[in-house]
């Protein structure tokens, strides 16, 4: 009888301590969430991470506020956001370059992205595309290739930071073509196209979203898109693969992650608040008229997909000898 009772008592103090933690999870939010973003304001990341700020309080009931800590391709925001609590209250907005390139390109990166942090979901789909300012005298990627051929040394090509995805598609790109252009590193996307607007640098690779409105300006021509078939919001813009160069395929996805350790019931109501948002009409609106294509995949797809792309991009950087400090 003894033994019955202290097993129920142990059972409902049990109960009592996990409670308030369910009751908190459900709760989930009481005040605002942040959402990180390690690129300046203007780029390509913040493009696509606004628009879904303004719909998840739609799932959430209490605003998210975008916070914008750009520098060291990405590595600032994720490095802030592995030091934060993991209660939901911080989400981060990664690219596949951020969160599966940079950790073979670092030394000594201040976190590890397969355990100091909780994949929430991808939100876009795509790939990059070449870009030359509009006077450039080419109209293909072959044009492109002999131009720059009989300039070797001459153009410079701005990526959105050393070791980014864009990086990456410019020393594919290079390597493959046998060019000598010179690689200028930003800090995003934004300043780069900037400053081929302003005929400081003459090529760029980079997401669509990032140069489609001067594009349809006629300040910016598209010369190739990367992925493995034509881009659906370009159908007229012929691959690389289709003009010769079969190997030069620069992949591109967007999403969020959490700090480790987040609760599963916020995961979810996390994750669920994303899908709203991507789904929403609004923001596929928004997401076309830039050039993105919005499409949602769960948590567990992406972090398969980050283990994917880490294993996909590993050799490629240890062939191309590319580390940074």
């Amino acid at each position: 009888m003894r033994r019955r009772t202290l097993i129920a008592a142990a059972t409902i103090a049990g109960a009592g301590l996990a409670r308030p933690a369910i009751v908190r999870a459900q709760g989930f939010p009481t005040r605002p969430v942040r959402m990180v973003i390690g690129f300046p304001p203007g780029g390509g990341s913040d493009q696509v991470g606004r628009p879904l700020a303004q719909r998840m309080p739609d799932v959430l009931g209490q605003p998210v506020v975008v916070e914008n800590r750009g520098g060291a391709n990405g590595n600032l925001a994720l490095e802030h956001v592995a030091r934060t609590v993991g209660d939901g209250y911080t989400i981060c907005h990664v690219n596949n370059s951020v969160i599966a390139v940079n950790p073979l390109l670092y030394r000594n990166l201040p976190f590890d992205v397969l355990t100091d942090f909780e994949a929430l979901g991808t939100v876009t789909l795509g790939g990059l595309i070449v870009t030359v300012p509009s006077e450039m005298p080419v109209a293909s990627l072959q044009e492109l290739v002999a131009y720059a051929k009989a300039r070797p040394g001459q153009l410079n090509f701005g990526s959105g930071g050393q070791g980014s995805i864009t990086h990456l598609g410019y020393e594919l790109f290079t390597r493959q073509a046998g060019l000598d252009i010179v690689h200028v590193p930003y800090r995003g996307s934004a300043p780069a196209l900037q400053d081929m607007l302003g005929g400081r640098i003459q090529l760029m690779i980079d997401g669509v979203n990032v140069s489609k409105a001067m594009m349809e300006a006629g300040r910016v021509k598209a010369l190739a898109f990367l992925g493995r078939q034509r881009h659906t919001l370009l159908p007229d813009l012929p691959t690389g693969i289709e003009q010769g160069m079969p190997n030069l395929i620069v992949d591109g996805w967007q999403g969020f992650v959490a700090p480790a350790r987040t609760p599963p019931a916020v995961m979810d109501r996390l994750e669920a608040s994303l899908r709203h948002a991507v789904q929403h009409p609004d923001v596929q609106a928004a997401f076309t008229a830039q050039g993105t294509i919005g499409h949602f995949q769960d948590r567990a797809t992406m972090a398969r997909l980050i283990r994917e792309e880490l294993a996909r991009w590993r050799p490629i950087v240890t062939e191309l000898g590319l580390r940074l400090d």
